[in-house]
Order: C-alpha cells, then sequence, then structure tokens
C-alpha cells in the first residue's frame, strides 16, 4: 500500500470515528486531519476535496462488501420468502451485523450508520448500485410485503415504520459495537442477538401480525 493510500485510509477512519461520536456536520475537516495524523490542515480538501465527497467515499469504502453479501443473500432467498418480512429482515440486518462482529474491534462503522440514519442525512446523488444496490432491492421488498399485507394501511404509516425498523436494528447494532470495543459481553451470543433482533424488527414492521419463524 503505498503513502497516499494508506493516507487516505487513515482519513476514513478517522472521519468514521468523528462522525460516529459527534455526527457529521459537527465535525471539521482540520480535525479529522489532525485526528489522522495530519499536520497538513487541507489533507481531507486534497484527497476527496469536499465534506460530502468524504462522506461518500466513506459509504463507498465500507459499504462494497456489505452489498455484495446483501445481494448473494436475496439471491438465495427462495422466492416464496420474498413477501415473508422475516427472512426480508434478516436480508436487510444480517450484513452489517457480521461486518460488526467480525471488524477491527477500533472500528465505527456501525455508530457511524446509526448516527447517519438518526440524523436523516441523504447522499446526493444517490449511491450507484455497486454499492448500495442490495440496500434499496431488500427494502423496496420490505415496502411491498407491508403494503400487500396491509393493503388498506396508509404508505406515511408504512415509511414510519420502516424508519423505525432501521433506527432499531442500527442502534441495536451500534450498541453491539460499542460494547466489543470496550471488551463487554454481548447481551446475547451473536446468534441469538440477530435471531431477537430480527423479530423486534419484523414486530416494529408490522406490529399487529408479527408472527416468530424458526
Amino acid at each position: 500500500m503505498d503513502v497516499k493510500t494508506r493516507t487516505r485510509a487513515r482519513l476514513l477512519d478517522a472521519a468514521e470515528r468523528l462522525f460516529a461520536e459527534r455526527g457529521v456536520a459537527a465535525v471539521s475537516l482540520r480535525e479529522i486531519g489532525a485526528a489522522a495524523g495530519q499536520r497538513n490542515n487541507s489533507a481531507v480538501q486534497y484527497h476527496f476535496g469536499t465534506r460530502d465527497a468524504l462522506v461518500r467515499a466513506l459509504y463507498e469504502d465500507r459499504l462494497a462488501p456489505l452489498n455484495r453479501r446483501r445481494l448473494a443473500l436475496l439471491a438465495a432467498l427462495p422466492e416464496d420468502r420474498r413477501t415473508d418480512l422475516a427472512g426480508l429482515v434478516d436480508v436487510y440486518l444480517r450484513p452489517l451485523a457480521e461486518a460488526m462482529r467480525d471488524g477491527s474491534h477500533d472500528g465505527h462503522y456501525a455508530r457511524f450508520i446509526h448516527r447517519f440514519t438518526l440524523e436523516g442525512e441523504v447522499l446526493t446523488p444517490p449511491l450507484e448500485a455497486d454499492f448500495a444496490g442490495g440496500m434499496r432491492a431488500v427494502t423496496a421488498l420490505i415496502a411491498d410485503a407491508l403494503a400487500a399485507a396491509e393493503p388498506h394501511t396508509p404508505p406515511a404509516v408504512h415509511s414510519a415504520r420502516l424508519r423505525l425498523m432501521q433506527l432499531l436494528v442500527t442502534g441495536t447494532l451500534a450498541d453491539s459495537e460499542r460494547r466489543l470495543a470496550d471488551g463487554t459481553e454481548l447481551p446475547l451470543p451473536f446468534d441469538d442477538l440477530l435471531t431477537e433482533l430480527g423479530h423486534a424488527a419484523v414486530g416494529v414492521l408490522r406490529p399487529h401480525g408479527a408472527t416468530r419463524h424458526g
């Protein structure tokens, strides 16, 4: 890895940590450079240009493997489970959960994702399919499943439930990531935690008709 690539990676790691701790808007580009050990106050601008470009680069760097995993899970989902909320929720949450479990214990990606979701940030233009195609596909299938199960429920209600589900998933995984970083045990073994989180997420999406599977 050459010097430029290493510096870029350090800047992304520093941005991920600071954004996770304080939010995107509250962190200056100079602070990110300093946290990455850069003496040049314009290091972030040199490597990324703008704050928005830095956030996009951070997403693209972290999301590419998650997107591949999510697409693989979706492709493996039997056709008769593509309207099943439990199966779709698992496809939604499992890639981020596995990345949280298997990544570096000083990583902050789940906490960054939760902060970004909590603050309602939107990337413009949207990420390309190589980075977010799997997320868009499974989210659309979840929305379709809700509409089919509850045709008389207003779409705004389904949208609100979907956001609540996203906050539940990212918040739980952010907390789990923090526990692992602190050397604290997860409240449940990883597979059990995923199972319970999936049940809870389905309950948020369809509170009057949630059922357990498996």
